[in-house]
Parts: C-alpha cells; structure tokens; sequence
C-alpha cells in the first residue's frame, strides 16, 4: 500500500466539482500568459538547456546512442537505480523505462521491480522468460482496483518488449519483479497447487500444513495477545517456511529436467515465502520493509547484478513528507550509499490518465479514471524551468550543479507537480510537493506534452 504523496481530500473535490458547475454555462478562459522568469530562473533555463540530453518521447526503440550514453552516464555505479513517476497515467513513462532498461542491460540491469505485490508479480517474470499465462489477468492483478498505474496498453507492451528480448538474449535476461508484499497468498497457492504428480502426495499435504501459518501470520493483530505469543510464532513460522523452501529446492535438485519449469516457479515462490515471513515478523515500517524487499530481489540477481525501480509519487526519492511518511528511498540510501541512484520523473503539461470530479453533479462514490488536460506549470516550480528549454524530452544529470545563480536556483527547495490517480485543475497547488536537489533526486526525466496512457 502506498502511503506517499495524498493531497487531495474529498472537501476539496466537492469544493472543485461545485465551482466547475457554477462556471459550466461559460467556455473556459485561455491560460494565462507564462510569468516573466527572474534572473535567476533564466539562468537555470539556459544551465538546463546546455546540459540537457534530449530524446523522442513516444520513441519505443532502444534509443538514440547519445541517450543510452546518457542513461549510462546517469546511473553509473549505481546497483539500484529508481524512478518515482511523478506524474502517472502518461504513454511516455513506460516507453522511457522501456528504452532506459536496454540501454542498461549491458552494464548488468538484470531485472525491474515495480511498486506492486511481489508474489503476483511472480506470473509475470515467468511470462517475461518464454512461460505462459494471461498478460491481461496478470497485470489487473499487480494493483488494486482503484490504481491506473499498471493495467495499460503501455505497460503490456513493456513486458512484451522483455519477452522478446529475454527470447533474444538468455544469458541476459531481464526480470518483471514487484518490491511490496501486501500478502503472500499467491506464492502460497503456487506451490500447494502443484499437481501431485509434481510434488508427490505426502510432500505435497506436508507443504501445505507447513505453509498453513502464512495466512495466520498475514490475519494476525501482532502485540494484542503480548510479545511472548509473537515470539512463540516467529518461533514456529520461521523456521517452517525454511524448512518447506528447503524441502522445494531438494525437490528441484532431484527432480533434474522433470518438471523443470514447475519446480523454478516453485523454489523462487519458496524464497519468497521464507522472505515474507522473516522480514514481516520483524515488524518492520512500512518503508523499511520495502527497502528489504529491493535488497532480497539484489541478492536474487547474484553479484553485479542491478536492478531498476519503478515507484508511484515521490517513493523513489530521497523524501520524508512528515514524521510518518518516509519514502522507500531513505533507508536504501542508508544501506546502499551511492549505489543507489534517484531519478524523477515530470512533465509540463498536456493530457494523462486522472480520476477527476464530474461536472454538474455532487461526487458520489469512486470517480470514474478519464483524460485529464494538465494546467501549465505554476509560477516557481521546476516545470516551470523544464518547460522553457527547447527538448521535448530530455535527461538531466543533476548531481554537480554550479555554484551559481543558476544553481542556487534549482538546488531549490522549490515546488515539483505529483499527479497520483486525481487531478483538479482549479487547485494546482493541491498536487505540488517541495523537492530539493540532489538530496532528493540526482537526475531528472523531464517530457514537455504528455499524451494519456490507454487502458488494457
């Protein structure tokens, strides 16, 4: 469950819906004439200009040579590299993390993690690597219904491109991952699934009773009850899970090409399990477990191996919004140091996916997703300054900027728009988050016009 950015309340909705009705009968006024830049601004337009990578943003092959030199450039060193969408429901994010992965796929890149349940995810790394399975059904089941961020024709044909290139390439593969476990019940069911002639009848009854304390584990109201019941369980669970992920892994090793496929599949749902559980009875917060989670899909990849993010908000940045709210990318900071790297992604204006309050009636329940029009950046913003230089889309390295007017300007903290799953128009304001520079984030990915994301 994402706790990032949410600075949108149902007041303001029902405020917003009440003013647009009120205005409806009246076309809506041009936008406003950009304000004049200061000194300091202009500066930092032109530092953005002359240090600016540009690329194509609907562009979904590799690449130019000097972007990929870019994106090389800009993770270099890094063995975590993660991108926080500032602004989702775009056609052009998942087509940059698309060209970004190739591009990194020679320097070690074995793997994306999106912000999802790691267990479902499961189906779709076996899908990336030649297995079967419902692309549709899978990616519907990464995020929750009220989500607009996965399920699109975009992301499908993200996943499509790693099929092909893992198809392409075997001893480059790259895998589909998610890096948050709101449960475990998938990797369960798929090991306790597997036909007896698999598994065996009696190993296959003695995994499930084994497996039996995960949902126990994922159901419980830990401390209620007092700290020597949760121990009494940690010392039960624990050691059953590691037990059965020993007991799968003996299988598989046994086993040799019989059964191959099933029993990968099922080894790697073990490791998870076992992750799950030890981690989760630690009680960890919110963001440390994620971090864990990253560290747990590292390992999985072997030495060398480097994994890219795809987080919703501001996850992927180096933010603490209040005393509660800590992005993932803190604590992989603190363990990673500069191997991780932070990137944002943002846009100036243009069209995208939003939940957005319907005209002439009182909001009543969910709003429906539709194409939202994205107002022009507001006056101080880094969008403000993005927009102005001539690139469509362009990187930004922003890790040594000058100590000059120019930046002192983007070091900040100034504002950056989030666009999470609503959007208002008439309070731009709403959706902006102060963001300093290279604490939070040492590079940018910057797209002038977004299009909408559509639907799968």
């Amino acid at each position: 469950m994402r706790t990032s950015n949410r600075p949108v309340v149902l007041a303001a909705i029902c405020l917003c819906t009440a003013a647009v009705a009120a205005c409806n009968k009246t076309p809506p006024a041009p936008p406003p004439a950009p304000v004049q830049l200061s000194d300091s601004a202009v500066e930092a337009v032109t530092w953005v200009q002359s240090h600016a990578t540009g690329f194509t943003p609907d562009d979904s092959s590799r690449g130019s040579a000097s972007e990929r030199a870019k994106i090389y450039e800009l993770t270099a060193g890094a063995r975590v590299i993660g991108f926080s969408e500032l602004a989702e429901g775009t056609h052009e994010f998942p087509l940059i993390m698309r060209r970004a992965l190739f591009a990194l796929a020679d320097s070690g890149v074995r793997g994306i993690a999106l912000q999802a349940s790691m267990a479902d995810a499961m189906d779709v790394d076996r899908y990336v690597r030649g297995g079967p399975g419902d692309l549709r059904r899978m990616l519907r089941a990464l995020n929750p219904p009220e989500s607009q961020r996965i399920a699109t024709q975009e992301t499908a044909s993200l996943v499509e491109a790693l099929r092909e290139w893992n198809r392409a390439n075997p001893a480059k593969q790259i895998g589909f991952y998610g890096f948050e476990i709101p449960s475990a019940a998938r990797a369960v069911r798929a090991i306790t699934t597997l036909p007896d002639s698999v598994l065996g009848a009696s190993l296959k009854s003695w995994l499930t009773q084994k497996y039996s304390c995960v949902a126990i584990n994922e159901g419980a109201h830990w401390g209620i009850e007092g700290r020597s019941s949760d121990s009494t369980f940690w010392a039960s669970c624990g050691p059953a899970t590691t037990e059965a992920m020993d007991s799968v892994i003996a299988l598989r090793q046994r086993s040799g090409s019989r059964h191959a496929a099933d029993l990968a599949f099922a080894e790697q749902a073990a490791r998870l399990i076992q992750h799950h559980v030890k981690v989760g009875l630690s009680h960890p917060t919110r963001h440390d477990g994620n971090a864990e989670h990253v560290l747990f899909l590292l390992d999985q990849m072997g030495q060398g191996g480097r994994l890219v993010l795809w987080g919703g908000d501001m996850e992927m940045g180096r933010m603490k919004l209040d005393s509660t709210t800590v992005q993932t990318a803190v604590p992989l900071t603190a363990k990673l140091g500069t191997g991780y790297r932070a990137i944002a992604f943002t846009i100036g204006d243009g069209v995208l996916r939003a939940r957005v309050p319907g005209r002439n009636r009182r909001q009543q329940g969910p709003v429906d997703i539709s194409n939202a029009q994205i107002m022009p950046p507001e006056p101080g913003t880094f969008e403000d300054v993005f927009i102005r230089a001539n690139p469509a889309g362009f990187w930004l390295d922003m890790r040594s900027l000058p100590n000059d007017k120019a930046g002192g300007w983007l070091k900040g903290p100034r504002p950056m728009r989030v666009i999470t799953e609503t959007y208002i128009s008439l309070l731009p304001a709403q959706f902006e988050t102060m963001v300093q520079i290279p604490e939070n984030f040492d590079g940018v990915v910057f797209v002038k016009r977004s299009t909408p994301a559509r639907p799968y």
